[in-house]
C-alpha cells in the first residue's frame, strides 16, 4: 500500500510541476487577465488547484474547495492524469475536449486565447 502512495505522490508532483510551469507562462502572456483559473481534478491524483493571476502575477494554489467564495475566470473539470497529459503536451487539448474527456465553464474567449499563446492549442475555439 505504500507503493501505490508514493506513486500517486510522485504523479502529484507532477502534475504540480505542470501547473506551476503554465503558471509561469501564463504570468508572461499577453493575454493574462487578473482572477482565478482552478482545475477541479478527480481520479486518483484527485483534489483542487487554483491559478491565481494578477498583473504580470501567476501562481498555484491548492485549495480544499473550488474558490466558491470567486468567480473564476475559467474552470477546467476532469480526471487529474488526463489534465496532466494535456498541459504537458503529451495530449491534444482539443482532441481530449471533443472526446469528452474535460469540462470547461467560463470565459471560452480567455481560454482560447490562452490556449494558443501557452501552446496549448493549435487552432482558436
Amino acid at each position: 500500500m505504500a507503493k501505490a502512495n508514493v506513486a500517486g505522490s510522485k504523479t502529484r508532483a507532477t502534475l504540480e510541476d505542470s501547473l506551476v510551469r503554465i503558471a509561469e507562462k501564463l504570468a508572461k502572456s499577453k493575454s493574462l487577465k487578473p482572477g482565478v483559473i482552478v482545475f477541479t481534478l478527480t481520479g486518483s491524483d484527485a483534489g483542487n488547484h487554483v491559478i491565481e493571476c494578477s498583473e504580470g502575477q501567476a501562481r498555484v494554489v491548492e485549495s480544499s474547495d473550488s474558490r466558491s467564495d470567486t468567480v473564476p475566470l475559467i474552470e477546467v473539470i476532469g480526471d487529474a492524469k488526463r489534465v496532466h497529459a494535456i498541459l504537458s503536451g503529451e495530449k491534444d487539448a482539443r482532441e481530449q475536449f471533443l472526446a469528452g474527456g474535460f469540462r470547461v465553464r467560463g470565459d471560452l474567449r480567455y481560454l482560447s486565447d490562452v490556449g494558443l499563446e501557452l501552446g496549448l492549442l493549435k487552432e482558436p475555439l
